[in-house]
């Protein structure tokens, strides 16, 4: 079966589950590992029809680049519902990374975090992606790309929640867009429980 084709041939799901949300679940696809499918579990989900619209207008544009989202391959159907493919995010060792919460609470210190939010900013930026104002640690992911080299992927939120979009046609429109969302993204990290307690054990460590 080709990935996003409109078969009525429906793919049964007997592999791992990669990820839970509200309106969504996230499974390895059983016939490709480097990829997911998306499947909504509630009647009316809304972001998963703004995000394949805008998916799909990623597709249209040429010279857009996929280092810091998934790629998308369009819809299948599955024995636990209609669902969507993506590219399933893996570290170059084949392991499916991990988010950017993760790395917070365990390995990474906060001091590390700028030059990886930068070149994510810049990505959005000079692709003119617009992302939604709930992008947050849950839905980044840290990809290895090798052994010294990791970036931010974001894995949900592409698109825009605004009722009017023909201002998005403007390139200086969209990249204020850009800015001032990320600007809030950045408040919402620095005030993350994730943070704040890394920021707490290093006064701890100075003090001492």
């Amino acid at each position: 079966m080709q990935q996003g084709s409109r078969s009525k041939e429906i793919v049964q799901i007997t592999t791992d589950l990669v990820g839970a949300g509200v309106e969504r679940v996230c499974y390895v696809h059983p016939e490709d590992p480097d990829k997911a499918i998306k499947i909504p579990v509630i009647k009316d989900n809304r972001q998963s029809r703004r995000e394949v619209k805008y998916y799909r207008k990623l597709v249209k544009r040429k010279g857009i680049s996929f280092d810091h989202c998934p790629r998308y391959y369009g819809f299948v159907k599955t024995n636990l519902g209609d669902g969507f493919v993506v590219d399933l995010i893996r570290d170059y060792d084949g392991e499916v990374s991990k988010p950017l919460s993760w790395y917070l609470e365990n390995e990474m210190e906060v001091s590390e975090l700028p030059p990886y939010l930068d070149e994510l900013k810049n990505y959005f930026l000079s692709n003119l992606i617009i992302f939604n104002y709930d992008m947050g640690l849950h839905n980044l992911l840290f990809q290895k790309c090798a052994p010294d080299k990791m970036r931010l992927v974001m894995i949900d939120g592409l698109g825009d929640t605004v009722a009017v979009t023909w201002l998005n046609l403007f390139a200086s429109h969209v990249r204020s867009k850009i800015n001032r969302r990320f600007s809030r993204f950045l408040q919402a990290l620095y005030a993350s429980q994730q943070v704040v307690a890394h920021k707490d054990l290093l006064k701890q460590s100075v003090r001492q």
